[in-house]
């Protein structure tokens, strides 16, 4: 009988996936982490807006399989399969309570890492670093979910803000550096400088 569920599971996630629109933001597929800014577990659910099927801990790795559209990402949630081992089924979270980089790397209240060094040397270190790319989009993505990340005029925590950005906000980057990317908001067309660990391709 378990043997029969587990197939049926297969069968069932089979279907799914090739029923599911393929989005222009699959390429952003791989590993995350879990990020919620109160430590409190984050609901797995069996689709976009759907039944809470799991929760995942803060901070936790996970594998995602697609972005389905600005606020939902398609994860290979892990569970028990019934049969002695552990399976995977595509399940869905939302977006803003993913974070490219370790939660444990994140520093606490703050949006931007400040300056440990000479300015001008790691200015000149970005720019020397710095790299034209094909323009693409990217997610804000703060420290903190009710946090901000700043725009600057240079690729330094030192430089002036011209505008400031919330999680989810879109931007195009025009050039990649060291540790910043040079972007142009859509909207506004202001160009200037963002930190590259706050940003989701």
């Amino acid at each position: 009988m378990a043997k029969r569920l587990w197939i049926l599971a297969c069968a069932a996630a089979l279907l799914l996936l090739c029923v599911l629109p393929v989005s222009a933001e699959q390429a952003a597929v791989g590993d995350y982490y879990i990020y919620t800014e109160n430590g409190k577990p984050l609901n797995v659910r069996s689709q976009p807006n759907g039944s809470i099927v799991g929760t995942l801990k803060s901070g936790v790795k996970v594998q995602v399989d697609a972005m389905v559209n600005d606020s939902w990402a398609m994860i290979s949630f892990q569970y028990d399969n019934g049969i002695g081992g552990l399976g995977f089924w595509p399940a869905y979270v939302n977006r803003r309570f993913l974070t490219a980089e370790d939660p444990a790397l994140i520093t606490e209240g703050a949006a931007e890492e400040e300056s440990s060094g000479d300015p001008m040397a790691e200015i000149n270190a970005e720019f020397a670093a710095a790299v034209a790319v094909e323009p693409y989009r990217v997610m804000i993505r703060p420290a903190r979910v009710s946090s901000w990340v700043n725009l600057r005029w240079i690729p330094s925590a030192t430089g002036m803000v011209i505008a400031e950005y919330k999680a989810n906000d879109k931007l195009t980057v025009l050039m990649e550096m060291k540790n910043y990317l040079m972007v142009q908001d859509p909207v506004t067309g202001s160009v200037g400088y963002i930190e590259k660990r706050f940003a989701v391709r």
